[in-house]
């Protein structure tokens, strides 16, 4: 033993080595496991309340997980009331009996009502978060966060279709936005001051549920237990494409999924997708809707100034492929190929689709707002022209109504 004793006393580094055990292994044992320590938030939400001091009702869907054989996971809501964002955090925090962290917050959702203000006055705290990741989704509900964050409380614990990949793509699978924090403050901050969020409204719906059928947390029985079967409303989240248009902050526009699939076409913001051509009439078709998949877009833009007002030419490429055919009533999606559009149908489809550009171009011209950027594209390729055009201008916020626009568009038909 005496030997072993020499032996470290003879070896410096292996007495600081003990040292160091002692000095930071044990405090580190007797400390509060982070995970017992933090809530951890997936998605905040923000109501707007009017209830004597308090202005702002934050709830938030927060991820508890539970030790067990395996691993289980466990969604839970909290709501807690406030003057302001901060204080309603803080107090939702000592609700739960744990700090809230925000670095894996992945979705921000807004009361509607929020809208009709300034809502970086409610992002400004959120977006100064040092832990905050600022691909953050942000988006829009028609009712309150709450009910939105309970719908997706569902989603999240029983699906693994994840409630933040519902904001990128819609029921045609087409990209609307970006809708994060990091592009809502480019947009807003830059110098057209135009950015967009999504929209997902939560919708009714109903379901049978058989009589005796188990449902809840406890596996109490639910229904009339007469063999008869009962009506279960829930709440569903739901991408239909709408896109909120923010101008300084303020939203002054709501685009539907149609309407959206115009400016982007205007835009050049997606690369597949499908599109439906209404009406199509010749000698096989009868006002037949046809859908055809977007394989590939090519956008060019080009410019010229006469008299000192920019000309844009938007030139569009499109290959596209038949995949629906609806006529008389009746839906084909096979044997498509068997489909021969004439040649005076594919240029009356040419025809329909510049028509749609043109409407995507006119929906930014008469509500201004500049979703495409033109001022960075007119900026960057002749400064002096353009801020001349700009200066020569009553309002130059307004310069996209006075921009002069020219569209082609080239369709290949695979």
């Amino acid at each position: 033993m005496k030997h072993y004793f020499k032996q470290i006393i003879k070896t410096p580094m292996l007495i600081l080595f003990i040292i160091m055990v002692c000095i930071f292994s044990f405090p580190a044992l007797s400390q509060v496991a982070e995970i017992n320590q933090y809530a951890i938030v997936t998605a905040l939400g923000i109501d707007t309340i009017d209830e004597g001091v308090n202005k702002y009702e934050i709830s938030f869907l927060t991820f508890i997980p539970i030790a067990q054989q395996g691993f289980a996971e466990r969604y839970k809501v909290v709501t807690a009331k406030g003057r302001n964002v901060s204080e309603a955090l803080d107090f939702a925090g000592i609700q739960l009996g744990r700090q809230v962290g925000l670095s894996h917050l992945k979705m921000v959702v807004l009361n509607q009502e929020l809208l009709n203000n300034d809502i970086t006055v409610f992002l400004d705290y959120l977006i100064r978060n040092e832990g905050l990741n600022s691909t953050v989704k942000l988006v829009a509900t028609n009712k309150s966060a709450q009910d939105f964050l309970k719908s997706a409380q569902k989603l999240d614990s029983d699906s693994s279709i994840k409630v933040s990949e519902l904001v990128s793509f819609n029921d045609d699978y087409i990209y609307a936005t970006d809708s994060s924090l990091e592009s809502f403050y480019k947009g807003t901050l830059g110098p057209t001051k135009v950015s967009m969020i999504a929209f997902l409204p939560t919708e009714e719906q109903s379901q049978s549920t058989a009589a005796g059928s188990k449902d809840g947390e406890n596996g109490e029985s639910q229904g009339s237990g007469s063999g008869g079967s009962s009506e279960n409303v829930t709440e569903d989240i739901k991408n239909n494409g709408d896109t909120v248009v923010f101008k300084n902050g303020k939203a002054v526009l709501y685009l539907n999924g149609l309407d959206m699939k115009k400016i982007n076409l205007a835009c050049g913001g997606f690369n597949t997708g499908s599109l439906e051509i209404r009406n199509v009439t010749d000698n096989q078709f009868e006002n037949a809707n046809l859908t055809f998949e977007i394989f590939n877009q090519q956008h060019l833009l080009q410019v010229a100034y006469q008299n000192g007002i920019p000309v844009i030419s938007i030139n569009v490429k499109l290959t596209l492929r038949l995949s629906e055919v609806e006529n008389e009533g009746k839906i084909f999606q096979e044997n498509i190929e068997f489909f021969d559009l004439s040649e005076e149908t594919e240029k009356n489809i040419k025809k329909k689709i510049k028509k749609v550009l043109s409407q995507g171009i006119e929906i930014m011209k008469e509500n201004q707002v500049d979703i495409a950027d033109f001022y960075t594209f007119l900026n960057n390729h002749d400064y002096i022209k353009f801020h001349k055009f700009l200066n020569s201008l009553q309002n130059p916020d307004d310069y996209i109504n006075h921009l002069i626009f020219k569209t082609s568009v080239f369709v290949n038909f695979g």
